[in-house]
């Protein structure tokens, strides 16, 4: 039975600007990544990591930052969540820094349709670390297979599935809502 449902921030709740700006495959292991896991992992500030790639792309640092205050919330997906929210147990998994989510987070009241917010710089462990998996399921009281991750990264759906989750590999809004319901539906 099917206790709780896990959200991706990143090209799941909202866009996903910087993998298109540095013009790599987020699915396949490449410079800008090591960035990226850097930061995510809490070793290095919000501010460094913009200096970074700012001085990687030959981009001002306020050109990356306006990158990403230009990702958009799925207002669709934000509804869904917030009808899941009243029959399941919801939670945000997001490889992020919390020096640029958190002021998110409290401007748009995320935090009202997400029962746990997990950010891997508080912790230090990112997906496709199963640790990560393993403490939003302790947080949220649940067993692996009681949860389901909606994922666009394939690694991360990998990653969630060795430790007995269920997962969707997110495409779209309507094939992960089908994929969705038909789980619901079994449990």
């Amino acid at each position: 039975m099917i206790k709780a449902v896990i959200f991706d921030y990143f090209g799941v709740i909202c866009s996903d600007e910087y993998w298109r700006f540095v013009k790599e495959d987020k699915n396949i292991q490449g410079g800008f990544h090591e960035l990226a896991n850097a930061v995510n992992r809490g070793e290095v500030h919000w501010n460094e990591f913009v200096a970074n790639v700012a001085d990687k792309t030959g981009k001002k640092p306020t050109d990356i930052q306006r990158l990403y205050e230009a990702e958009k919330l799925n207002p669709q997906l934000l509804a869904l969540v917030a009808k899941l929210h009243k029959t399941y147990k919801t939670g945000l998994l997001t490889n992020a820094h919390y020096e640029f989510l958190d002021p998110i987070i409290a401007k748009t009241h995320l935090d009202e349709l997400f029962d746990v917010i997990v950010m891997s710089s508080r912790i230090g462990f990112i997906k496709p670390q199963p640790e990560i998996y393993e403490y939003i399921l302790q947080e949220l009281g649940v067993e692996p297979h009681e949860a389901v991750l909606v994922e666009d990264i394939e690694r991360n759906v990998d990653g969630a599935k060795a430790v007995g989750m269920q997962t969707i590999l997110y495409q779209n809004f309507e094939q992960m809502k089908r994929e969705l319901e038909s789980l619901l539906d079994k449990s």
